[in-house]
């Protein structure tokens, strides 16, 4: 190397070197900071919090750890929680528009699948109603 090329080689270096120490940062400003807040903060614009809360709380719980580990410099568990976090608000936004339009129908008074007040299943082809009782001992009681 000629005496004109090593300052120029050691400051490419230096620059270098300084870039690739600041890729966590930058990698948590684009994605936890920007993609995953904007996507939380859609699906909250959506009528998450009342239409699909275990999305939305869990997308809000997700980011914060997030922020969490950011301020711990765990980098890569930090932007693991910013993906979960954008992934839960993502289907958060979807189902509060389908139960906002109507499209979405669930029967959450009696929690079975095929809205029977009893919570027995349906019966085809000649088989016999299940009953859905089931008896619970707690403490050691008979």
């Amino acid at each position: 190397m000629s005496r004109s090329t090593r300052p120029r080689f050691a400051y490419i270096t230096v620059l270098a070197a300084l870039f690739l120490a600041g890729c966590g940062p930058f990698g948590y400003l684009k994605k936890v900071a920007r993609e995953s807040s904007k996507a939380v903060a859609t699906a909250e614009a959506a009528g998450a919090e009342e239409n699909a809360p275990y999305e939305y709380w869990g997308a809000v719980t997700y980011l914060e750890q997030a922020k969490i580990l950011m301020g711990y410099s765990e980098y890569e568990r930090s932007f693991d929680y910013g993906e979960r976090a954008k992934q839960l608000a993502e289907e958060a936004t979807v189902k509060a528009e389908k139960r906002r339009t109507g499209k979405m129908v669930e029967s959450a008074a009696d929690g079975s699948a095929d809205g029977s007040a009893d919570g027995s299943a349906a019966a085809g082809d000649g088989e016999a109603k299940a009953e859905g009782k089931v008896g619970v001992s707690i403490g050691g009681g008979k």
